[in-house]
């Protein structure tokens, strides 16, 4: 006996054999068990997904010697005709061959007689977009107002090629794509029945491979079979269609995760070696990453299409990317398989893999969102210090509480008295013992300290810009104390000097109530870092000193940078204070 196929031997035999699509299986043999048929359906859907099936089970639940009934019994002559196709009572036509109006016309004249032997006579008309415009207008009248004893059947994969005229005279039906775990399980249980022992990394690639159709599945199964026989790896099955293995993409995900240039050039290296083709793994490690920042952004919305064991590994892989990071390189991936097409394939593939991996050595935006996705995942372990407390230093794990002589005393932090020392000085010592207006502490600043910066911004966003590498470190009395970092005491020296001073209070006073006396230390031996920048790597530094950039530009379009005088005193200030020149001469 000839071998018949996969999709042609398991092909569904009742409604409650349909795999998929249960809206259709459903409503249909309600209709027949209450008899509620309508004279024509119209059955749309990709193709693959049952519909043909679908009208044939229609048929014989109509004509089935049991019945009407939902359940035919597979046994009698007419279910055995029909499922043969060798009833004369059930008519397949292909209109994309048989779609002119001479053969509706001849269709339209032998609806009118009688069926030979079945209850009804049923017209299943396959691939109906491919009717002409007269054919459908040849039959407008039969599908409106059939004969008692005929129901049409229209499948397309098209519908809006088909009339408005003939969809309004029809009962349509929208077949889906089939979910992936319905999908592997029918492979698994189709292979059970055949004697097949698969792997559950092949049975993901199989049905990846249908793409939502079981005619299409089941004929990857049927070539993968044939190829492995009774034992099916993932390995057989990306050899058989060229796909590329899961594991290869998990390990190019993991790579660009770890910024690991190397390894996606040895990942290219070992492609190439394999003979696999770098436009097919191009195009899986975009859908892959797709699959991860869906995961991201919609984590139970079911938009990721695989099987329960491959969801469990993609989700824990997208924890390992930023979202940036993600749509950077599924970017520059589709940028490159442009190029791929146009000839060198390896070339553009590397230069892709390697800027998605090193988003540091690129000035674009979309580079610096990458970079400010790895900076929030590297920070995301090391919280700030509690309100109230400080980092003692950076090898010590344990917080001081804060005390007012430790940090009200001026031997202990570099004070910035770049302008009017004494009156500075002055103003601190008798603000130290001052009442708070509203009763504000260092957790209340620390918590609103957004807001703050905001009101900074909305007086002179100069002092906003020159704020961001400093935090409040103390509050004692009315003195809020601000430490900066390690190379920005010229922040430091211009946020303590009294226009800084008055910005900077005045804004406290906005949002807080009270308005203190500024004080500020750079950070050093004696002075941890402020919670928001401890534990800062060079690639922070260079974005915060881009993001100071950014704002400095902002100040200049809005006219706030200082005039010639104020940067040349600015000058002459950074260079006596910290590189210790001397003034000579006045040029003026």
């Amino acid at each position: 006996m000839a071998y018949v196929s996969l999709y042609r031997k398991y092909r569904p035999q009742t409604f409650s054999e349909i795999v998929g699509q249960e809206h259709v299986s459903r409503t249909l043999s309600q209709a027949v068990t209450e008899d509620r048929l309508h004279h024509a359906y119209l059955f749309t859907g990709p193709r693959g997904t049952g519909k043909t099936s679908t009208a044939r089970i229609l048929a014989k639940a109509i004509n089935c010697e049991q019945g009407p009934t939902a359940t035919p019994c597979n046994a009698c002559s007419q279910c055995l005709g029909i499922t043969t196709g060798s009833s004369v009572d059930v008519i397949e036509i292909d209109a994309a061959s048989h779609g002119g109006v001479d053969d509706v016309r001849d269709l339209r004249d032998r609806v009118a007689f009688a069926p030979a032997s079945a209850r009804m006579k049923v017209y299943i008309v396959d691939e109906c977009h491919m009717l002409s415009t007269a054919g459908w207008n040849a039959f407008l009248k039969t599908v409106e107002e059939p004969p008692g004893h005929v129901l049409f059947v229209f499948a397309t994969t098209e519908p809006h090629k088909v009339l408005a005229t003939i969809l309004s005279r029809t009962q349509r039906f929208d077949f889906k794509r089939v979910p992936a775990d319905l999908l592997a399980g029918h492979v698994r249980d189709l292979c059970g029945r055949e004697g097949v022992t698969i792997d559950p990394d092949a049975v993901e690639l199989v049905v990846r491979a249908g793409d939502g159709s079981v005619r299409d599945t089941l004929s990857v199964l049927d070539q993968v079979m044939a190829f492995t026989g009774s034992s099916v790896t993932a390995a057989a099955v990306a050899d058989v269609l060229g796909v590329t293995p899961a594991e290869l993409l998990g390990e190019a995900a993991d790579a660009l995760a770890a910024h690991d240039a190397a390894g996606v050039m040895t990942l290219v290296q070992r492609i190439a070696e394999a003979g696999l083709d770098a436009r097919q793994f191009a195009r899986d490690l975009v859908e892959h990453l797709r699959s991860l920042f869906l995961l991201q952004v919609a984590p139970d919305a079911g938009l990721v299409e695989t099987t329960p064991e491959r969801l469990v590994e993609l989700r824990a892989q997208s924890e390992r990317l930023g979202r940036h990071e993600l749509l950077r390189a599924m970017d520059l991936l589709a940028d490159a398989q442009a190029l791929m097409r146009r000839g060198n394939t390896r070339l553009p593939l590397e230069l892709a893999l390697a800027k998605a991996a090193m988003p540091e050595h690129s000035g674009d935006a979309a580079a610096l969102a990458a970079r400010l996705d790895r900076l929030e995942r590297s920070g995301a372990a090391a919280a700030p210090a509690p309100p109230g407390r400080v980092q003692v230093g950076p090898d010590n794990a344990q917080s001081a509480p804060i005390s007012g002589p430790e940090l009200g005393t001026t031997e202990e932090a570099d004070t910035s008295t770049a302008e009017e020392p004494s009156r500075v000085q002055a103003e601190h010592d008798s603000a130290q013992d001052a009442p708070i207006q509203g009763g504000a502490d260092l957790g209340a600043v620390l918590a609103r300290w957004d807001e703050v910066m905001d009101h900074v911004k909305a007086r002179k966003i100069r002092f906003h810009a020159m704020l961001q590498m400093g935090r409040p470190l103390a509050l004692n009395g009315n003195v809020l104390t601000l430490e900066f970092r390690d190379g920005y005491s010229l922040h430091a020296d211009q946020c303590a000097s009294p226009q800084g001073a008055e910005v900077i209070a005045a804004a406290v006073q906005d949002v807080l109530g009270f308005s203190p006396a500024i004080r500020t230390v750079v950070g050093g031996a004696d002075a941890g870092p402020a919670p928001a920048v401890h534990a800062a790597d060079e690639a922070e530094h260079e974005a915060q000193q881009m993001a100071e950039v950014m704002e400095t530009e902002d100040a200049e379009r809005h006219g706030e940078l200082p005039d010639d005088a104020e940067a040349e005193a600015l000058a002459v200030q950074a260079l006596t204070t910290h590189l210790g020149a001397t003034v000579v001469e006045d040029a003026d």
